[in-house]
């Protein structure tokens, strides 16, 4: 059974196949879980002692402030990426995208598994897709299934931006 030429990268060094994209988004789904859950416990937190810092405090007074709102956003950010461009840098997939067996590479790291894509095209690559999304929400929607657009190397436009592509690990 022949499979299409489509669901194969080649390159100088070799051939490879390119991931799925319900593989892809499964794995943006598990990352988003373990950036999300520790972020919203913190946020929470934060939230529950700002609306209780002052027992005198009026009802227009109390409540969450821009001050606090950016506090969160900022934290979830630095988290972000912590963990997506620390990973991706060092070792070419997050825990999600190795729990799912695929990786994140550039042509010249393809041949060796394991090995990052380095921190200049990790955080291209994380600013793509997440920067816009703090101005516009829908801009990670469309970059995240921005690969279903390329029929030639499924790359998603923080892909291109940062001359990565995303591999099925074996």
């Amino acid at each position: 059974m022949s499979t299409p030429s489509t669901v194969y990268l080649t390159i100088p060094s070799g051939r490879y196949r390119l991931a799925g994209m319900g593989t892809r988004l499964g794995a943006r789904l598990i990352d988003t879980v373990i950036v999300g859950i520790p972020i919203g416990i913190v946020a929470a937190v934060v939230v529950v002692n700002a609306d209780s810092s002052s027992e005198f405090a009026t009802e227009a007074e109390s409540g969450l402030g821009v001050g606090t709102a950016l506090s969160v956003v900022l934290l979830g950010l630095v988290a972000s990426i912590a963990y997506e461009v620390g990973l991706t840098a060092t070792q070419g997939a997050t825990f999600g995208k190795k729990a799912l067996g695929i990786r994140i590479v550039r042509t010249d790291t393809a041949a060796a598994p394991g090995e990052g894509i380095g921190g200049a095209a990790a955080c291209t690559r994380w600013a793509t897709l997440v920067l816009p999304s703090v101005v516009c929400g829908i801009w990670g929607v469309l970059c995240v299934l921005s690969p279903y657009f390329d029929t030639v190397a499924r790359q998603g436009w923080h892909d291109k931006a940062a001359k990565t592509f995303v591999l099925a690990a074996s």
